[in-house]
C-alpha cells in the first residue's frame, strides 16, 4: 500500500510515502505519523475483490479523517468553513458511521463530528524532540543583561511566514529588540497556496484535493532559510556569541512542526518557549510583541530608580536643592511569567508658581511635576543612565499624592495615581531632555516669609444673602491660608469690616463705618467676622466707604518688624471707593480720605492689592447725565487698586482655595519653579521653615 514519492530524503535515498498523511516512512507495519497501518497479516492465497473494497474504504475514511483533523485545526473563523470543507478527500460512500454522528455529506458542522471507528487518532506527527525549558530560557535572558551572550535569536514559524527577532542588551542591560528576518511561507515553498485558507489547512497537514506540499522538499527548504538567515547560530561558530530561541507554536501543525523539528536537528545551543495556544502568523511585528513579553522575565542588571527633589538645611534666606534617587525595583529582581510588582511612593509637590500672569486671576491650585525612571543612578555627565520614562502628575500645590509604580519587566514601568492624573511620556518621545531639564531647576528656594493677611469685607448691601455670600467665603478663605500657612512661614490675619457712607450732614455726626481687628492668630480674625453685624440698605448707592478701609489697612501695615513679613490685602466688595471730592454724580468721602493716596502708601510698603469682585461692569442706567464719566471712574479706579498686582478673583470662578494660594504664594522669582517633585515636604515645619509668627 506504500506510494513512492518521487523525491530523494536527503539520507536514505528514494522513500515511500504515507498514503494518509504522505509522511516518508522508512518501514514498519504502521505510519509513525498518522498511525495508518501500512501492511496487514499475512494470509493465504490471492486478495479477493471484497478485501480490495475493504481496504479501499479503510484507506479513504483515514484519508478523510486526516483531513478532517486539520480542517478542524486550520479553521479560523466560519467565513472558511465551506472554503475548507471543499478540500477535504471525500469519505467512502456507504461507509459505517458511529452512531449518534452525522452524515459527513449532509453535516452543517463538519468539523465538529469524531473520527470514524478506526481512523487515526489526534496527530503525533511533529511533537518536539525537546521539551519547553523555562529555566533554560531564563539562565539565556541572565547571559544576555550580563553581557556573557552578544544577542539571542528568536525564531517563529507562523501560518504567514517563518520570522526572526533578534534580541540584544544594552549598557544598561536592558532587552532590547530588533527584527531580523521575515519570509512568507510562499516565497520560502512555493507548493504552498497563496491563499489563507488552504495555506493554514496545508500547515495544519491536510491532503486534501490539491497538489501535496513534498515533505522532504519542505525541510530542505526550511534547512536552507536557516542558513541563510541564522549563519551564526546554524554554524555555531561561537555558542557565547549567539543563541537561539524556537518560538513553539500550536501543537498538531504537521508542517510547522516539521519545521521546528528541523531547527532542532541543524541549530546547536538552543532552548524553547512554551508552546502558544495556537501559532501566530509569524509576521515580525507579532514575533516582537512575543519576544519582548518573553524579555520581562529577564533580570534587572541595575535597580530601577525614580529622581526625586529633597531640601536640606536652611541657610539664611535660601533653602538648598538636591537630588535624591528612590530605588523602586532592587537590581536583580526578576519576574516570572504574567507576574508583576508594584511599589508605592508618596510624593510632594514643590511651591506653586508664585504670581499669576498680567490679566489673570489666581495661580492653578495644582502643580504638574516630571517623575524621571532610571535605569541606575543619575549621577556626572559621564554616568547618566537610560531614563526609561518621563511621567508628568499633577499634585495639589503644597500637597502629596500617592503614586503606584508597577514593573512590568526591565525597563518597563507603569505609573498609577489614585486622585492624580498622570500624563505618560516616553524616552523616545519628543518630551524634554532630562539633563536640560534638571538644568534649569535651582539647586536653592527661597525661605517662605511669614504672611499678614488683612482682608477687607464690605458688610453693606441691599440683599442679606449677598453680605453673607462674602463672609462665608472670607471665613473659607482664611482657613485655607492658615493650612497652606503651615507649610510656609506662618499666617497672621487681619480682618476689616466696612459699610455705607451716611449722607453729609452738619447737625449729624460722622458714623463709625470700619470694625477692625488687628492682624493676630487666624482663630481670633474669624471669631470677629462671625460678630460683625452684617447692614442692609433697601436704596444702593454707587460707592461704598472702602476708602475708610484702605486707610484702617495703611495703618496696620505702619508698624515696622524685625523680620521680613508677606503683607496683602484681600478687598471683598461689590462696590468701589469714595473720591476723595465730589466727581460729577459721584459724592466724595464725607471724611475726606483720598482712597488713591491710602493705595499709595501700601503699594510703597510692598504690600499685594488684590480683589475679589465683578468690576468692570458698573451698572450705569442709559441717558444718565454725564455717565460715561461715572463710568470710567468706576471701572478706572477697579483697575488702579488691581495695580500691577493684577490678583483679581471672581465670586462663583475662583474658589477660596485658589485665592489663599494667590494670597499666600509671595511675590514671584523666575527660579523658583522645580521640575520634580519632592521625597518630603520641601518646607516641613521644624526642618528648614523661620520661625512661625
Amino acid at each position: 500500500m506504500l506510494l513512492s514519492s518521487g523525491a530523494d530524503d536527503e539520507r536514505s535515498g528514494p522513500a515511500a510515502h504515507c498514503p494518509v498523511c504522505i509522511h516518508p516512512e522508512q518501514g514498519g507495519r504502521r505510519c509513525r505519523t498518522c498511525g495508518f497501518p501500512l501492511s496487514g497479516d499475512l494470509v493465504l492465497g490471492a486478495a479477493t475483490e471484497e478485501d480490495h473494497r475493504s481496504a479501499a474504504a479503510e484507506l479513504a475514511a483515514a484519508a478523510h479523517a486526516w483531513d478532517l483533523d486539520a480542517a478542524r485545526r486550520a479553521l479560523s473563523e466560519p467565513a472558511e468553513q465551506a472554503e475548507i470543507a471543499g478540500l477535504l478527500r471525500p469519505a467512502p460512500i456507504g461507509a459505517p458511521h458511529p452512531a449518534g454522528a452525522p452524515e459527513p455529506a449532509g453535516d452543517p458542522d463538519p468539523f465538529r463530528a469524531p473520527h470514524p471507528a478506526g481512523s487515526p487518532g489526534p496527530v503525533a506527527a511533529g511533537a518536539p524532540a525537546v521539551a519547553a525549558e523555562p529555566q533554560a530560557l531564563a539562565g539565556l535572558l541572565h547571559r544576555l543583561t550580563t553581557g556573557e551572550l552578544s544577542e539571542v535569536l528568536f525564531v517563529e514559524f507562523g501560518t504567514r511566514r517563518a520570522a526572526v527577532v533578534r534580541a540584544y542588551a544594552d549598557a544598561a542591560g536592558l532587552p532590547r529588540t530588533r527584527p531580523h528576518a521575515e519570509t512568507p511561507w510562499t516565497d520560502l515553498v512555493p507548493r504552498l497556496a497563496p491563499a489563507r485558507a488552504l495555506r493554514r489547512f496545508q500547515l495544519a497537514g491536510g491532503i486534501g484535493t490539491v497538489e501535496p506540499v513534498d515533505r522532504p522538499a519542505f525541510d530542505q527548504a526550511v534547512r536552507d532559510w536557516l542558513r541563510t538567515v541564522v549563519p551564526g547560530a546554524y554554524e555555531a561558530t561561537d555558542p557565547r556569541a549567539t543563541a537561539l530561541v524556537l518560538l513553539r507554536g500550536g501543537t498538531g501543525w504537521t508542517l510547522l512542526d516539521r519545521a521546528a523539528a528541523v531547527l532542532r536537528d541543524v541549530c546547536p545551543a538552543r532552548t524553547e518557549s512554551s508552546p502558544a495556544p495556537v501559532p501566530g502568523p509569524g509576521t515580525v511585528s507579532a514575533t516582537t510583541a512575543r519576544v519582548r513579553r518573553l524579555l520581562r522575565g529577564a533580570p534587572l542588571r541595575e535597580p530601577h530608580t525614580l529622581l526625586l527633589a529633597r531640601t536640606g538645611t536652611a541657610t539664611g534666606g535660601h533653602v538648598p536643592v538636591e537630588l535624591v534617587h528612590h530605588v523602586l525595583f532592587e537590581a536583580g529582581t526578576r519576574l516570572a511569567p504574567g507576574e508583576t510588582r508594584t511599589v508605592s511612593v508618596t510624593v510632594h509637590s514643590g511651591p506653586p508658581v508664585p504670581a499669576p500672569p498680567a490679566g489673570t486671576a489666581a495661580p492653578c491650585d495644582t502643580v504638574t511635576v516630571v517623575l524621571p525612571l532610571l535605569a541606575g543612578r543619575y549621577g556626572p555627565a559621564e554616568h547618566r543612565p537610560p531614563l526609561l520614562g518621563l511621567p508628568r502628575a499633577e499634585l495639589p500645590v503644597r500637597g502629596s499624592a500617592h503614586l503606584s509604580f508597577v514593573l512590568h519587566g526591565p525597563g518597563e514601568i507603569e505609573v498609577r495615581a489614585d486622585g492624580a492624573r498622570i500624563r505618560a511620556e516616553a524616552p523616545q518621545g519628543a518630551g524634554p531632555d532630562l539633563a536640560a531639564l534638571l538644568a534649569r531647576m535651582p539647586r536653592r528656594l527661597r525661605r517662605p516669609r511669614p504672611v499678614e493677611l488683612i482682608c477687607a469685607v464690605e458688610m453693606s448691601g441691599t440683599d442679606r444673602a449677598e453680605i453673607a455670600e462674602r463672609v462665608g467665603f472670607t471665613g473659607d478663605l482664611i482657613r485655607a491660608a492658615e493650612r497652606h500657612g503651615r507649610a510656609g512661614g506662618g499666617l497672621r490675619v487681619a480682618v476689616i469690616g466696612y459699610y455705607d457712607h451716611a449722607p453729609r450732614n452738619e447737625h449729624q455726626p460722622d458714623r463709625k463705618v470700619i470694625r477692625s481687628v488687628r492682624p493676630g492668630p487666624p482663630g481670633r480674625a474669624l471669631r470677629h467676622l462671625r460678630e460683625m453685624t452684617s447692614e442692609v440698605q433697601p436704596r444702593r448707592t454707587l460707592t461704598s466707604s472702602l476708602e475708610d478701609a484702605l486707610k484702617a489697612a495703611a495703618r496696620m501695615t505702619a508698624d515696622r518688624r524685625d523680620e521680613p513679613v508677606g503683607q496683602v490685602l484681600l478687598v471683598v466688595g461689590d462696590r468701589p471707593p469714595a473720591p476723595y471730592a465730589q466727581e460729577g454724580l459721584v459724592p466724595g468721602c464725607p471724611l475726606a480720605v483720598d482712597w488713591r493716596e491710602q493705595l499709595r502708601t501700601l503699594r510703597l510698603r510692598g504690600v499685594r492689592v488684590g480683589v475679589r469682585a465683578e468690576p468692570f461692569a458698573p451698572p450705569v442706567a442709559p441717558g444718565t447725565p454725564g455717565g460715561e464719566r461715572l463710568r470710567r471712574y468706576l471701572s478706572g479706579t477697579w483697575h488702579d487698586l488691581l495695580g500691577t498686582d493684577r490678583l483679581l478673583l471672581r465670586p462663583g470662578t475662583d474658589s477660596a482655595e485658589r485665592a489663599a494660594l494667590a494670597l499666600t504664594a509671595g511675590p514671584s522669582h523666575a527660579t523658583d519653579g522645580i521640575p520634580l517633585a519632592f521625597a518630603a515636604p520641601p518646607f516641613a515645619p521644624g526642618r528648614s521653615d523661620p520661625p512661625r509668627s
